[in-house]
């Protein structure tokens, strides 16, 4: 009779045990934006231009649509489209709380891990990206301090960018 009273205390006790590890071993997710996400059409009120220069004449890409979407993991894409029908577009890896996006980050800082000018990937010299969230107005304020190797330099800020569900 003793054994069958101390089944359930066992049972409890091992119970506690797996509780408790699974939330030991859980790791915190560092997505966390400071901001909800939006519907795509938010992307509409995004403002602000990229100065491309140091690669012939400057050029002035005024921003039609810009957003920040979730696509694997830590990985997000930033999207500009641009009023010429140019876009650019950066993928960054999100780690930490810290706003910048380094392109020659160290192992568990957040990265710039590539950019995308049209169809061109930019091999890039170091560079960066600041995403600064806006809690007020539940989006972001962007910094871009962008190198290429080749093809110019963009720089530039825009405004009330989104995060857009995946």
């Amino acid at each position: 009779m003793k054994k069958l009273s101390m089944l359930p205390v066992v049972l409890w006790a091992m119970l506690c045990l797996i509780s408790c590890k699974k939330k030991e071993t859980t790791t915190p997710v560092a997505t966390n934006w400071a901001i909800s996400t939006s519907d795509l059409a938010e992307a509409n009120q995004a403002n602000g231009e990229i100065t491309k220069q140091n690669d012939g004449p400057l050029v002035k890409y005024q921003v039609a649509t810009a957003y920040i979407q979730p696509i694997s993991g830590n990985t997000h894409v930033f999207k500009l489209h641009f009023t010429s029908q140019d876009s650019l577009t950066c993928y960054v890896e999100k780690l930490t709380q810290d706003f910048n996006y380094h392109s020659d980050a160290t192992s568990g800082q957040n990265k710039l891990t590539m950019v995308v000018f049209n169809q061109d990937t930019l091999q890039l010299k170091s560079s960066a990206i600041s995403i600064q969230p806006r809690t007020d107005q539940n989006k972001f304020h962007t910094v871009s301090n962008l190198h290429s190797q080749s093809k110019g330099d963009y720089n530039g800020t825009v405004n009330e960018v989104p995060l857009i569900g995946q």
